[in-house]
């Protein structure tokens, strides 16, 4: 007995997205928090000097180029006056929210929530991607050695985490038995 291939009727997955949902608000608490920090951070017209001291302390330890407390807080000045903080903190905060919002529309197997979290995530992206590369800007400006290569990385590392809750939040709308559950009622 043979069975035909296409005669298999798939079943909707309802675990598949609630598990999504549940990592996705993980993932917008921990990003939204970072934003948060970013909006704090550029608030402030100088950084504490003891915050200062333990940012470059290490990087001068390992680095033949010694930054100083002065030219960190120049990179500060530089990153608040070219909007880094603004637009990492405000797109990330924003973002994030709506894919927390959109993670729970998602959870209870509604349409719209895989939609409203992705448009969350390419906030996020887009804002922190562009911050990014401002404080990356700010920091080859007023800063040498290993701090300017540490600037690199977060932005990349912002870009990374956002599109990748870009990714979880779509998925979703692409994989078969997870859009047989999220638009049973429309069909």
């Amino acid at each position: 007995m043979t069975m035909d291939p296409w005669a298999i009727d798939p079943r909707p997955d309802r675990r598949g997205p609630r598990s999504i949902a549940v990592l996705l608000v993980i993932g917008a608490v921990l990003l939204g928090l970072a934003g948060l920090d970013a909006l704090q951070h550029g608030a402030l017209e100088d950084l504490p000097d003891g915050q200062v001291e333990m940012t470059i302390e290490t990087p001068n330890l390992n680095d033949e180029v010694e930054v100083t407390p002065e030219q960190y807080q120049a990179f500060h000045d530089e990153a608040r006056e070219s909007g880094a903080y603004a637009w990492r903190g405000w797109s990330l905060v924003v973002g994030m929210s709506l894919v927390g919002v959109g993670s729970l529309g998602l959870f209870a197997l509604k349409p719209w929530g895989p939609r409203l979290a992705s448009f969350g995530a390419i906030v996020a992206l887009v804002g922190g991607s562009v911050g990014g590369f401002r404080f990356q800007a700010a920091a080859e400006a007023t800063m040498e050695g290993m701090l300017v290569e540490t600037q690199t990385y977060l932005a990349l590392a912002c870009s990374v985490m956002t599109g990748l809750c870009l990714a979880m939040a779509a998925l979703p709308l692409f994989n078969h038995r997870a859009r047989l559950a999220l638009f049973s009622e429309e069909e």
